[in-house]
């Protein structure tokens, strides 16, 4: 009853952050915005599938797994232009039976890769937002080929560098708690594997603290392996019993579901379980992870609906900072005005009518001035400056 009661109060919260629950596939941080964080990943492997399809069982005694954790960030070079970069750590387990019945297990652990990438991010069209994605990953090793499949050392993955450039859509609905998103892209995975386009489908129901996330993402092979005229000459490792490295023209699809929470202002927390529910050249499998995340967006870009708002009072910008973080306005305590109301300041334009520049919060609040510190800036083509109209409401 108590968790019940929790969950109703989180999802009933009225204060709304700048850091929401959930960022959409095709967002992107605004100018001098900056995230970092850090997840990790389990996947257990339950059955393999072969080139054409054909799902098999892992012999008795056999199993596989993998730990995957990822250090990453990424920052706001432009209001356009995100730049990011991480690591990849790995550590894979293979489980055995010797002839013996004496158990036994293969581990590979380590650096399994860096990456660098971008993000250019268009402007909004209606409800809708493109960006386009561009990836560069580089492995620091090089697999050993054994005389023997079964000998040497288990690969940590597939060795070469990774190239990847894609486009990314969201919808958001009119408020900005539903949204659908999209990413298709083309890749080339590594040194002996076959390229490949690469695809997701997102939705997400979101609400201050926590949103509910759904979606489906795998990879279509475009049947260029570099070994295929010649499999005689593919390179033989020892990938222990699974058919995740060395793949010859990979699929996989992989629907999942996840859960955000957010930890205040800045912090959120995701969960995700997944299921490979079917591929080829690959192993089907259960997923689990989770990620830390900090965002800070100095300047929230989503526009909310203001079409209809009423409001109680309206004032003027008389001073504004030098960096405008924070302007005067000539309303205060005998009009009202008190600390930690929200103030919505517009300019008046011929054509456009009002137009929504920035929204802002009361930190002092005097006879008949207030300070307002800005909280959100939804349009940067325009400047806070003096005679700007301010609004705000009692409610």
């Amino acid at each position: 009853m108590k968790l019940l009661l929790c969950v109703l109060l989180l999802l009933s919260a009225g204060t709304v952050w700048s850091q929401v629950s959930y960022v959409p596939l095709a967002r992107i941080l605004g100018e001098k915005g900056y995230q970092f964080g850090a997840s990790t990943d389990y996947f257990r492997s339950s059955k393999r599938v072969d080139t054409e399809g054909t799902t098999s069982e892992f012999p008795e005694g056999e199993s596989f797994s993998r730990f995957e954790s990822d250090i990453f960030g990424q920052y706001g070079l432009t209001e356009n232009f995100q730049i990011g970069g991480g690591v990849r750590l790995r550590q894979n387990f293979f489980n055995f039976t010797e002839e013996s019945d004496e158990d036994e297990t293969q581990t590979s652990s380590g650096l399994e890769s860096t990456f660098f990438n971008g993000a250019y991010g268009f402007k909004a069209v209606g409800q809708m937002q493109y960006t386009i994605e561009g990836l560069f990953r580089w492995r620091p090793y090089r697999n050993d080929e054994p005389e023997f499949r079964d000998q040497g050392n288990l690969v940590l993955g597939d060795d070469g560098n990774e190239f990847a450039l894609g486009v990314a859509a969201t919808y958001s609905s009119k408020r900005k708690r539903n949204f659908l998103s999209g990413r298709f892209g083309y890749r080339d995975p590594a040194r002996d594997l076959s390229p490949e386009l690469y695809w997701q489908i997102e939705g997400a129901v979101t609400w201050p603290y926590i949103a509910l996330v759904a979606g489906v993402n795998g990879i279509s092979s475009l049947d260029n392996d570099p070994y295929e005229n010649e499999p005689s000459d593919r390179p033989t490792y020892n990938t222990g019993n699974t058919f995740l490295y060395s793949s010859v023209n990979r699929e996989w699809i992989a629907p999942y579901l996840g859960v955000n929470v957010s930890l205040g202002k800045f912090w959120r927390l995701e969960f995700r379980g997944s299921q490979v529910t079917s591929g080829k050249s690959t192993d089907l499998g259960t997923g689990l992870g989770f990620s830390l995340v900090r965002r800070v967006d100095l300047y929230n870009r989503d526009l909310p609906d203001r079409a209809f708002k009423d409001y109680d009072f309206e004032g003027a910008v008389t001073r504004v900072s030098p960096k405008k973080g924070y302007l005067v306005i000539d309303k205060g305590l005998a009009d009202d005005v008190q600390k930690g109301m929200k103030i919505d300041f517009f300019e008046f334009d011929y054509v456009g009518g009002n137009i929504l520049l920035a929204r802002g919060i009361v930190i002092q609040s005097k006879a008949e001035t207030s300070i307002v510190k800005i909280t959100h800036l939804y349009n940067t083509k325009k400047t806070l400056k003096e005679g700007v109209v301010a609004r705000g409401t009692f409610r």
